[in-house]
């Protein structure tokens, strides 16, 4: 198992944004008036690798998105990415007044991803999540067919999955903490052992922190939402 500072395996297709981007075809958001509630994204400067820039930059972005729009992300989070028709209800949620200056873009699965991290951050701030026995749905949709990127969305999922019932601890410090973080860093070096037990046999992945960040962000997310319902 490799981690690289490089774009996601996960999806190639990506959402574009910039602070003085006019409006977009499929977003009834775009352009308009500036923000009067959530701050908007920045892109940090000093320091921190282009990459931790950007990510902390799409988290920004993504709280910002949930802030002002939270009925749409979580109805297009709840499409399941290989969905006609998902792709481009994730795109029309992006409003570009949530990003304060510069450009941006982000793969739609790192998208969908950082929107799980930040509900997952509201959720399980100081506590960590209790997972079902098994992940039901999630790892197995309830479905006749399914198309060649929902199985490989279902081996990311597998592996998340896998990799946060080795360490759940570690696995929720990874996603709460800071990008590029101390903290970051030590929940990743405690992950590292669990990353290739998990792969599939014959899995030959590429994973950069974006990218192993939103599977388990995801997984964690809504493994935790079955478990609560499941006790209501």
């Amino acid at each position: 198992m490799r981690l690289v500072a490089l774009i996601s395996v996960l999806g190639a297709a990506a959402i574009g944004i910039s602070s003085s981007a006019s409006g977009q075809a499929d977003n009834p958001y775009g352009g308009g008036t500036r923000l009067t509630g959530p701050a908007p994204a920045e892109i940090p400067t000093g320091p921190k690798s282009p990459a931790d820039k950007a990510r902390v930059a799409t988290q920004q972005l993504a709280g910002c998105l949930i802030k002002q729009h939270r009925g749409s992300v979580l109805k297009a989070i709840q499409q399941e990415p290989w969905v006609d028709g998902a792709e481009k209800m994730l795109k029309s949620v992006v409003d570009d007044r949530c990003l304060e200056a510069g450009e941006l873009e982000i793969p739609t699965s790192l998208m969908r991803g950082a929107f799980y991290q930040e509900l997952y951050r509201e959720a399980y701030a100081s506590a960590l999540p209790v997972l079902p026995a098994t992940a039901g749905d999630l790892l197995v949709p309830n479905v006749a067919s399914i198309s060649d990127e929902g199985k490989a969305e279902l081996a990311i999922r597998q592996f998340a999955d896998c990799v946060a019932r080795s360490d759940l601890a570690d696995a929720h410090a990874f996603v709460i903490s800071p990008a590029g973080s101390v903290q970051e860093d030590a929940a990743l070096t405690a992950l590292v052992p669990h990353l290739g037990g998990c792969l599939a046999k014959g899995s030959n992945w590429s994973l950069n922190r974006s990218s192993l960040g939103a599977a388990l962000s995801e997984v964690l997310y809504r493994e935790g939402a079955e478990s609560r319902d499941a006790q209501k």
